[in-house]
């Protein structure tokens, strides 16, 4: 008894007296800046990350479908409102058809350059903020306010992109059911990328092979 607790009204002044507590010895948080910040500045031992912007890399000696099974999963979960859930997939070149047969057959949208542009104008600002009121919404709602047809049913919507950072509003952290698709040469490309996308935006957050 007693062992999990919580806050009956939820504040930053409440958050703050919680971390500042007596009984309080170490604190694990997750969120926005300000909360970090808050939990750095208690005078407790802190862990702390901000935003994040998961890459996963399906290499080529993957169980492909287990792998866009795992994928999917994670993503759908709460409609990707988890900060560590996916947010970009790379696809080493050798199995780039049979990733691809295997997001459609699992209930994957893969966006045409078009289709890509006006998922992009609904779901993220220019500057690569989301759109609060599409945050955790799903395939069918986002392809909807963005006026393209998508089958009954789609799970999540796959954005094709050829770079990253400002032009590129998809490659950041995006909290709903649209992931950023990239295919890659070989590992060394693969991790290159990877590591480019976290010092983006997600570094020191999470990875997935």
């Amino acid at each position: 008894e007693g062992i999990i607790s919580c806050l009956s009204k939820v504040t930053m002044a409440a958050t703050n007296e919680l971390m500042k507590h007596a009984d309080v010895s170490i604190i694990l948080a997750t969120g926005g800046p300000g909360l970090v910040k808050a939990a750095y500045s208690s005078g407790k031992p802190a862990y702390g990350v901000g935003a994040g912007n998961c890459p996963v890399f399906i290499e080529r000696t993957a169980d492909v479908k287990k792998a866009v099974g795992d994928i999917i999963t994670g993503k759908t979960f709460d409609n990707g409102v988890i900060c560590a859930s996916e947010n970009s997939i790379l696809v080493d070149e050798p199995i780039k058809e049979q990733v691809e047969a295997e997001l459609k057959a699992q209930g994957a949208y893969i966006l045409s350059k078009d289709e890509v542009e006006k998922v992009s104008n609904v779901v993220m600002t220019p500057q690569g903020g989301m759109r609060p009121t599409l945050v955790g919404r799903s395939a069918m709602v986002i392809a909807d306010k963005a006026g393209i047809r998508v089958p009954e049913g789609t799970k999540i919507l796959v954005a094709p992109l050829e770079g990253y950072g400002p032009g590129f509003p998809l490659s950041y952290e995006k909290l709903t059911t649209v992931l950023a698709y990239y295919v890659v040469k070989n590992w060394e490309e693969g991790c290159q990328l990877a590591i480019n996308l976290l010092n983006l935006m997600g570094a020191g957050h999470t990875f997935a092979i």
